[in-house]
């Protein structure tokens, strides 16, 4: 007997293409704009940092607002690290990072960090406390971006945490991983927001943002450099008023060559 009539399906699955190129076009052109906005604002930077060096090297102590200098110094710096951010997540966005990879130990990396959040830290006087493990913890990775993970999230820590405000800061070694846990008595993290703290320009509450402010890339840049580096990150947190825990993990050494080549 031979089939009188057939039935079956039929999908136009153009629209749906069409819609993936333009996604992938507006990331392009997002990621463009990014790079170019960020060599925009570095161009004038560089005179600016350049010219309170010679200030402060030429006249010292003898300088006739010292403190005016220092805070010129501050805010150009922070200013800078903004645009380096701002490159970096460009650089990710367009699959151009190239990792300088090596064994890095842990506490080489957290020491560069701390060096970097010290004048933050510093100016909202919070305590802050730092244990890491005995035995030798080591990851494969790049040095300066590892730095740069720890500090965008201890960053995160002293802006969003009231002055007199503590931080602790624990690494340790949990099977064959590095985990590295920054916790505060912040201004925690509501539950609507929590599924969006890593999204790129992500908002805290409003008032927040402002006081503090900030692009909402730090804690974006963390997690795509910790993925890179065949590790992953989360966010805890009990609610508004109640602090936060940000959790690294990242393999050890001799499993981190594995995972990333």
């Amino acid at each position: 007997d031979r089939p009188l009539r057939a039935i079956g399906t039929h999908a136009d699955v153009t629209a749906r293409h069409e819609a993936e190129a333009a996604l992938q076009d507006a990331d392009r052109r997002k990621d463009e704009f990014l790079a170019t906005l960020a060599h925009e604002l570095r161009n004038p930077l560089t005179p600016i940092r350049n010219a309170v060096h010679i200030l402060k090297k030429k006249y010292g102590p003898q300088f006739p607002d010292t403190p005016l200098l220092a805070m010129v110094q501050r805010q150009v710096d922070h200013l800078v690290r903004l645009v380096d951010d701002l490159l970096e997540i460009s650089r990710i966005g367009r699959g151009k990072v190239d990792l300088r990879k090596e064994n890095v130990a842990v506490s080489d990396f957290l020491r560069h960090a701390l060096e970097s959040c010290q004048p933050l830290i510093e100016s909202k006087s919070h305590r802050v406390t730092v244990k890491v493990a005995d035995e030798p913890l080591r990851v494969f990775g790049d040095s300066v971006r590892l730095a740069q993970i720890a500090a965008n999230i201890i960053n995160n820590a002293a802006k969003y945490t009231p002055p007199g405000g503590r931080i602790e800061i624990d690494a340790a070694r949990g099977g064959d991983e590095v985990v590295l846990r920054v916790r505060d008595n912040g201004v925690g993290i509501s539950a609507d927001m929590m599924p969006r703290v890593f999204d790129l320009f992500a908002q805290t509450d409003g008032q927040i943002r402002l006081s503090e402010g900030g692009l909402g890339i730090g804690l974006a840049l963390g997690r795509s450099l910790v993925e890179i580096h065949g590790g992953r990150v989360e966010a805890r947190s009990e609610g508004v008023g109640r602090g936060s825990e940000f959790i690294v993990s990242l393999p050890l050494a001799d499993c981190g060559a594995l995972r990333l080549h």
